[in-house]
């Protein structure tokens, strides 16, 4: 019990600076909600996306071979980034030389889509509704909560190992946490949609293309899973 004590007392100094950081923070213009990043500033999420964009292109096959449809795709989200809270961030708008129907962004503003999911669009609305989406992650950021939940939960692995003495324990609860980070939140990804929407009606598109194109995913997704099906029947 004396060595379980001590290792409290010596973790107490961290948790008490865990606890000030929590009151500080500062209003995200994009949710208006206080965004508490300690792990991950502004400055180092367009550090990160720099870092990452080179490997993100060279694993999803290179950049689209057509200056046309890559600087239309770079209009429209131009276009969305201005009716955003963020006017002035460096947001980069990038096709990606893949069929594969996908859509994402890094921390930083760095943007993607695919040429696969450029084929289901049936007009600019489509189109912008889902770089609206992927803006809105970027603005609400989400990538950098997310980081910082890691970190968080890292720490929380690093004290339960040793309080207990365990680090078994703490590795297990490392790897669960790692589990439940993969990927956005739902609420996140609600969020998104949310703002995706709000840019898009700003800068004046029809903002009900965003359901059809949601509409339009599914379809696909369902497709898919039926050839997968019968490829493998």
């Amino acid at each position: 019990m004396t060595g379980l004590r001590s290792r409290f007392r010596a973790l107490a100094p961290a948790v008490l600076v865990s606890l000030s950081l929590a009151a500080c923070g500062t209003v995200n213009p994009a949710t208006g909600k206080r965004d508490f990043t300690p792990f991950m500033s502004p400055g180092q999420e367009v550090q990160v996306g720099k870092e990452t964009h080179p490997q993100v292109i060279a694993e999803h096959g290179g950049v689209y071979d057509d200056p046309k449809i890559g600087g239309y795709v770079a209009s429209v989200g131009g276009r969305l980034a201005a009716n955003s809270e963020m006017t002035d961030y460096p947001f980069t708008f990038t096709v990606l030389n893949s069929p594969i129907v996908n859509a994402f962004a890094l921390p930083g503003g760095y943007v993607y889509v695919t040429r696969g999911i450029l084929a289901l669009f049936n007009d600019e609305a489509e189109l912008a509704s889902v770089l609206g989406h992927e803006i809105g992650h970027v603005t609400a950021r989400h990538t950098a909560k997310r980081y910082n939940q890691s970190m968080f939960a890292g720490l929380g692995g690093a004290i339960l190992g040793i309080a207990t003495g365990s680090q078994a324990l703490s590795q297990l609860a490392n790897y669960g946490s790692q589990l439940y980070l993969l990927g956005y939140s739902r609420d996140q990804e609600y969020q998104s949609d949310e703002l995706g929407i709000r840019y898009m009606t700003k800068a004046g598109y029809d903002p009900f293309a965003s359901p059809d194109m949601l509409r339009a995913l599914l379809a696909q997704d369902q497709l898919e899973t039926l050839i997968a099906q019968r490829q493998n029947s």
